[in-house]
């Protein structure tokens, strides 16, 4: 088939792109909000209500959307099968689980494998933890804000596209402690970068502290590529007290390991 032949075709085919590009900006509103209306979602698309509901409609046809008695509309659980598939088959996942409970078994805290997603953190592994993190542990998937958590910043320390889209995130304090000042985050990671690691004292939940590692994987020719970040989490006493050193040396031993490991399947 020439080019000629499907020339007739591509204005249609721009229109479906479109939508499909609209379709997945409206399961971006979503990602901070439980349920949403019609008037909501074209609110944060400033598109028109009806175009807002006639996608959120479609969405729902698709299964992608499930509408409530109240006429609002909420994730699927089938959106959530195709994103545990998407998680179980991350390769970055299978490599590091061994790792990962390694480290706990280490430290007796709470450990977890992040990766990077718009200015947040994604953690896609989480190993143990003591008793006092059994509600952290919990929950199986979690995403948190970049800026106030220590492996969005120990990502965004050793990659500028990432540091970028955390820099975009609108910031706001969790808990009294939480860093929201642009240049005192510049900084952060800044020292994280020279230091191979950050810290996260209790800003996003109070009483827990954080530690994080960048996983970085060789590129033939360019800078390692951070593809995501180790963490432990626990009491502030045990993560940033007297054990800091022991446990930031054990997290970087920990994301090395792995990123040397992914690098190896990359170069096979």
């Amino acid at each position: 088939m020439t080019v000629t032949e499907l020339a007739p075709h591509q204005p249609h085919a721009e229109g479906e792109l479109r939508s499909v590009s609209i379709a997945v900006a409206v399961l971006d509103c979503f990602a901070d909000a439980v349920e949403l209306g019609p008037t909501q979602v074209g609110r944060r698309m400033g598109i028109a209500k009806s175009t807002a509901s006639r996608m959120l409609s479609a969405l729902a046809v698709g299964g992608m959307l499930e509408r409530t008695p109240a006429g609002r509309y909420r994730l699927s659980m089938r959106l959530f099968h195709y994103g545990q598939l998407a998680v179980d088959r991350l390769p970055l996942r299978g490599v590091a689980r061994p790792v990962l409970l390694e480290l706990h078994e280490s430290l007796r805290e709470l450990v977890q494998l992040g990766i990077p997603v718009g200015g947040h953190v994604l953690y896609v592994d989480r190993v143990g933890g003591a008793p006092s993190t059994a509600r952290l542990s919990g929950e199986v998937v979690r995403r948190v804000p970049g800026y106030s958590s220590s492996a969005g910043r120990v990502m965004a320390a050793f990659d500028p596209s990432i540091a970028r889209a955390t820099a975009g995130v609108e910031r706001r304090k969790h808990t009294p402690f939480t860093v929201t000042d642009g240049a005192r985050l510049t900084q952060v990671l800044r020292q994280g970068r020279q230091a191979g690691w950050v810290a996260s004292r209790e800003e996003y939940e109070l009483g827990y502290s954080s530690i994080a590692a960048p996983v970085l994987v060789g590129v033939p020719g360019a800078a390692p590529r951070v593809v995501g970040a180790i963490s432990v989490v626990g009491p502030s006493a045990n993560v940033v007290g007297q054990r800091r050193e022991f446990v930031a040396a054990s997290v970087c031993r920990a994301a090395r390991r792995v990123g040397t490991a992914l690098t190896g399947l990359r170069e096979d």
